[in-house]
């Protein structure tokens, strides 16, 4: 319809942010490369992949005449998901009624006809797992149920109830001795919840790497054991018409292997974004795909932004690419490499300390992407004297300071008049709000956001949710607490155990474990509190009463059915923090999340019976071992992706996890708040002396599998120093304007420092790479390397 010329002026001329600010030239290879061969974005952080692939989608739909409902682009996460899609419909009508105005003027009624035709919508946007549900459905052979897809916990559910309890292997000493061996860091399997945790990760692992169970079994009695558990879980979802999410891409692959996907057979374009966080089933879907339909191919992705090996990513995969695929499909599929690395997010001193971390340590550079370019500053601001604010360093020698000074750094830019840093030369830099601007400017960022460590001390976000509150200012870290633990949780959760059983009878004849007996016990506490308090809007205790007693105060008859879910909404009447608050909200989404999840797998679907004889009291049994328990042991865990936004005026925390694809002017990242001793326990966070539970893992099961001899071009701690320097270039690659790091002064002292990859230590035991100065010592001659303390 249009040459790569023609869209452009059209793209510049109808689109406001195109008219002062186009493409660069990479950006604009990118996007108008042919369609074939594949096309391999290697994108650094802020270098404008987004922008690249929706112009990418609209160039394929109006230069190279693709239609637009074939063309499938996926992401990572749904929020990206929503954003590409945004743009690719913004974008793409608004150059649709563009070319209509244009063709209509023109009298050229054979392309209006063909633009009519064209309906941008039909674009296939999605994280791989939606896509792969809706194509699964859509393929459907008729009179065949479609599968029911499962959440984790749900998951976890099932592989406890159907794997593990029927089995008896939660008492199994062969089975806990072989996951300690594969495990040994943080507590292992020891406890229930996290063999369960265990078992469920590695039949997804099973799934998503293609492990040969049978060869696998035969490395002893630990391995056939958790085999064992790997089938009749998996048997189990088969036979309930079950998928988790590693079962729904396998089915998909299985699938398009045997042609069964008419509805994508003829796919044009398949674009793939955040590829460095594919595993190996999802790289098989792509490559099979394009192999079925011959689809124009583009693979966007960092693989110095890959930290989702815990979730199977192999990073490996995105590494040798280029090989893997041509190898995969033929020498003609060997794509054409292009490389973003204009980063229009950060200042050029953000920029640059970026390239000196990732850069440094020269035991890395063979496991990254071969002839890496440099970031290079290119945003409007990055280099103006004024805002181009060194890298600072805020350490302490205890927490507790830590959390004083910060809250005060904060509340000085948010609530002040702003912080001052005074250099050499007698040079200043003013830190200050932006117009409309408040906390939710500024992000802490780091390994974990819990409130409290495993020992139960305080940790940095607490004592700094503490400050801030002092001064009226709101944390939103809903991930820092268990579930368990929250107070308003407990007397929302003790209320429903008042109603489903006043008087315990049903709890005092099952067997919890001591720690499980005694969070119900203080949850029931907390509600017999609340309802002697008689909270507005008045009638919590009749209402508590009259379903203690199935007593129909406003209805004839008790219904034969509740549900449990209409029971929890009704409570929370009387409880204004699960309306209000944004972290109670989410809390409130977590808990109804659990209700929804045990319905698919209890045999009442979470209704509350009555009037059945044996069944009502075995509904509630239900209840507690399917919603309550899971919530009391830590296995219901807090899910904040519900929130579409959080309030301007509360200081996000976040796990650097959280935060990937995410910005924010300023950024401090706690590269050691926890740190005073170089104590064994945590040096798998900061320096390990081995890998994790992840990397042994992967070595366990390497010969198992195809993919498992690329991970082993790295020992276990090679690969575990690859996954923290990744993590915290992802940290410092957030910020747009200040970057602020965070820790104890245990951590920078000239003798004997406490070894921190985050800070620049080497491996395996190589010379330190950051230097840490006083503000008044700093100047523009300062090497990037150089961290302002303050």
């Amino acid at each position: 319809m249009l040459t790569d010329n023609e869209l452009i002026s059209i793209l510049q001329q109808a689109i406001p942010r195109f008219q002062q600010n186009w493409l660069n030239a990479e950006q604009e290879n990118a996007v108008f490369a042919s369609p074939f061969p594949p096309v391999f974005i290697v994108a650094g952080p802020g270098t404008g992949k987004t922008t690249v692939l929706a112009l990418r989608v609209l160039k394929l739909i109006f230069v190279d005449n693709f239609i637009p409902e074939s063309i499938i682009a996926t992401t990572f996460t749904r929020k990206a998901a929503s954003e590409l899609r945004s743009r690719i419909i913004s974008w793409g009508y608004t150059l649709y009624e563009a070319l209509k105005l244009q063709f209509l003027q023109s009298g050229n009624t054979t392309l209006l006809n063909h633009l009519i035709k064209i309906d941008i919508n039909k674009v296939r946007t999605g994280t791989l797992d939606s896509l792969a549900e809706e194509i699964i459905s859509e393929n459907r052979p008729p009179g065949q149920v479609t599968p029911v897809i499962i959440d984790e916990l749900a998951a976890l559910t099932i592989m406890k109830k159907y794997a593990i309890f029927t089995s008896s292997m939660h008492t199994n000493a062969t089975l806990r001795t072989y996951l300690n061996q594969i495990n040994p860091e943080f507590g292992g399997a020891n406890a229930l919840s996290s063999l369960i945790s265990i078992c469920t990760s590695f039949s997804q692992r099973v799934v998503q790497d293609d492990i040969n169970l049978t060869t696998f079994s035969q490395g002893g009695i630990g391995q056939q054991l958790l085999s064992q558990i790997v089938l009749d879980y998996s048997t189990r979802l088969s036979s309930l018409n079950l998928l988790d999410y590693s079962m729904l891409e396998k089915t998909l692959l299985n699938m398009i292997r045997s042609n069964q996907v008419p509805s994508i057979a003829n796919t044009q374009a398949l674009l793939v974004d955040e590829f460095q966080d594919s595993n190996y089933l999802q790289e098989q879907i792509y490559f099979d795909l394009c192999s079925l339909s011959n689809a124009s191919l583009t693979v966007v992705g960092d693989d110095d932004q890959s930290i989702y090996r815990f979730r199977g990513a192999t990073v490996e995969i995105f590494a040798d690419f280029e090989n893997r695929l041509s190898q995969h499909l033929g020498q003609q599929w060997r794509p054409l490499r292009i490389n973003l690395h204009e980063n229009y997010r950060s200042t050029e001193r953000i920029v640059n300390l970026c390239n000196h971390f990732i850069t440094m340590e020269p035991d890395y550079q063979t496991a990254r992407v071969p002839n890496k370019m440099h970031l290079t500053a290119s945003a409007n601001n990055a280099h103006n004297p004024l805002t181009n604010v060194p890298v600072l360093g805020m350490f302490r020698d205890n927490v507790t300071d830590l959390a004083r000074d910060l809250s005060q750094l904060l509340l000085d830019i948010f609530r002040g008049n702003g912080y001052t840093v005074n250099v050499a030369n007698n040079r200043t830099f003013s830190i200050t709000m932006g117009q409309g601007g408040d906390f939710g400017d500024a992000v802490l960022l780091g390994r974990t956001a819990n409130e409290f460590s495993s020992t139960n001390k305080a940790r940095l976000p607490l004592m700094l949710r503490n400050y801030l509150a002092a001064s009226g200012v709101g944390i939103f870290n809903p991930r820092g607490r268990q579930l368990a633990a929250i107070e308003e949780v407990g007397i929302l959760l003790g209320l429903l155990l008042e109603c489903l059983d006043p008087n315990g009878i049903i709890q005092s004849n099952l067997r919890f474990t001591s720690a499980v007996q005694q969070t119900l016990t203080r949850w029931r506490t907390l509600a017999r509190d609340f309802i002697n308090s008689n909270p507005p809007p008045q009638g919590l205790g009749q209402f508590v009463a009259d379903w203690g007693n199935r007593f129909a105060r406003n209805m004839g008859n008790w219904p034969p059915e509740w549900p449990l879910l209409e029971l929890v909404f009704t409570l929370i009447t009387w409880l204004p923090f699960f309306q209000s608050d944004p972290e109670g909200q989410v809390y409130l989404e977590s808990i109804a999340r659990a209700t929804v999840a045990a319905s698919s797998v209890s045999t009442y679907g979470s209704m509350i019976l009555n009037g059945r004889g044996n069944n009502d009291a075995a509904s509630i049994r239900e209840v507690y071992w399917e919603v309550l328990v899971p919530v009391a042991d830590g296995t219901v865990k807090v899910n904040e992706d519900i929130m579409p936004f959080v309030p301007r005026n509360y200081l996000p925390i976040m796990t650097i996890h959280q935060a990937k694809g995410l910005e924010f002017p300023l950024v401090v990242v706690d590269v050691g708040s926890d740190y005073q001793t170089n104590h064994r326990m945590q040096r798998p966070f900061r320096f390990p002396d081995s890998g994790n539970n992840v990397h042994h893992t992967e070595d366990a099961v390497a010969t198992c599998c195809l993919v498992g001899q690329a991970r082993l071009l790295r020992n276990v701690r090679q690969r575990s120093f690859d996954d923290i320097r990744r993590l915290f270039f992802v940290a410092k690659s957030r910020s747009q304007s200040i970057l602020l790091l965070i820790g104890r002064n245990q951590q920078i002292r000239n003798v004997n420092p406490i070894p921190t990859i985050a800070l620049g230590d080497l491996y395996p035991n190589g010379p330190r790479n950051y230097d840490f100065v006083d503000a008044n010592q700093w100047s523009s001659t300062c090497p990037a390397n150089t961290i302002v303390l303050i």
